[in-house]
């Protein structure tokens, strides 16, 4: 393996490991036993838009996206942005997959058929007001482990809550 192979995975690794001592927010992805039952759950067809909020390493989008979907990402972790890209072109789903580098509370959720998450309850609260004032109508809104504060899930299944944007 080239040098610069093994520096820039190294690199990755280390910030894998020490990033949440500077973000605060650790690093656990979703089961793929979960992250499969939220793709049926969520009934996710060609030409949905799909967002994750906190998307990690990008499991759920290339999840989304080997269904049809469109996936976006928002991530604060530098390191798990960077590797999403590199998987994004690994993978040859430029165009079907994005990940930014920004805060899930400046995420962009107005024209989304489908959002996911897996967050500790403090940003599961402070999330609320924001995707259930800005997301569209019928929105299917899903999270792993956790749950709204002020809201009430319209099924739950193997740790995955749903919710739904009604009028």
């Amino acid at each position: 393996m080239p040098f610069y192979l093994t520096l820039f995975l190294l690199l990755l690794l280390i910030g894998f490991c020490f990033s949440p001592l500077f973000l605060g927010v650790p690093f656990l992805p979703t089961h793929r036993k979960q992250a499969r039952k939220m793709m049926d759950l969520a009934q996710i067809k060609p030409g949905m838009k799909v967002i994750d909020l906190g998307s990690g390493a990008g499991r759920l989008l290339f999840m989304a996206a080997e269904r049809g979907a469109m996936a976006v990402g928002y991530e604060l972790n530098p390191f798990l942005v960077l590797w999403t890209k590199l998987m994004i072109l690994l993978k040859g789903k430029r165009g079907q997959v994005q990940v930014f580098y920004k805060s899930i509370y400046d995420a962009d959720i107005v024209d989304v058929d489908v959002l996911m998450m897996f967050l500790y309850p403090p940003h599961m609260k402070k999330l609320e007001a924001k995707i259930f004032n800005e997301a569209k109508q019928d929105v299917k809104i899903l999270s792993y482990v956790f749950q709204f504060h002020n809201y009430t899930p319209v099924a739950s299944e193997e740790g995955v809550f749903i919710y739904k944007k009604t009028a």
